[in-house]
């Protein structure tokens, strides 16, 4: 008797390798995902490396920013020190000899200034009229006494009204403008302010002639 496949046989047969493939697939499937899983763990790891990186990175970058605008600050202060040091030993005044008056400048630094400008003050704080009284193309350092200059018709012709108005204080004050060693303007006011003359014009607006017209004025 011979011995036939049968169909239920056939059919559990190939169920049971069906079944088989399956779960291999499965394993396989699972396998898979695991090491996605791992990788893209490994990728989120690195990615948060660099990002810390990054971050690291760019705070040493605006550290060496905010040093270098430190010194570079430093650097500006130094400068204008150096440059402000000459001025800052330069002052003007005026004095008594006799009847006269006569406008002082005083260069106690250890170089020349160079086109001096000087007009004295003959009005009040508030009203401080300012009257040409000199200029020099150098003044070269001076002792304590300075050097002594006879001040211009613009001071002359006004002095004595103001002496009237202020018997206790006969001495005017004296506005100074004058270039120091490096080519830099530089304005003592009548008040003792010291900053850079920055004006284009050789004299100040306010800075008046004889007849009380500015200097800067055209005629």
């Amino acid at each position: 008797m011979e011995m036939g496949w049968n169909p239920d046989t056939v059919i559990a047969i190939a169920t049971c390798v069906a079944a088989a493939a399956a779960i291999v697939a499965g394993i396989f499937a699972a396998r898979s995902f695991v090491e996605m899983k791992k990788q893209a763990s490994e990728a989120e790891q690195q990615t948060a490396h660099a990002r810390r990186q990054a971050e690291q990175s760019e705070k040493q970058t605006e550290e060496a920013r905010a040093q270098s605008k430190a010194v570079a600050e430093q650097l500006e202060w130094a400068r204008v020190d150096r440059e402000r040091a000459q001025a800052e030993s330069v002052a003007a005044w005026t004095e008594s000899v006799g009847n006269d008056l006569v406008v002082v400048v005083q260069n106690q630094s250890l170089t020349p200034i160079f086109d001096v400008r000087l007009a004295t003050c003959l009005g009040t704080d508030n009203r401080p009229k300012r009257y040409y009284a000199a200029r020099k193309t150098v003044l070269p350092p001076s002792k304590d006494d300075g050097h002594k200059l006879a001040p211009a018709t613009a001071t002359i012709m006004n002095l004595e009204d103001w002496r009237k108005k202020h018997p206790k204080n006969p001495l005017p004050r004296v506005d100074l403008i004058f270039k120091d060693k490096y080519g830099i303007e530089w304005q003592r006011h009548w008040d003792g302010q010291l900053h850079p003359y920055e004006s284009e014009q050789p004299f100040p607006t306010e800075w008046l002639k004889a007849d009380g017209t500015s200097l800067t004025a055209t005629p």
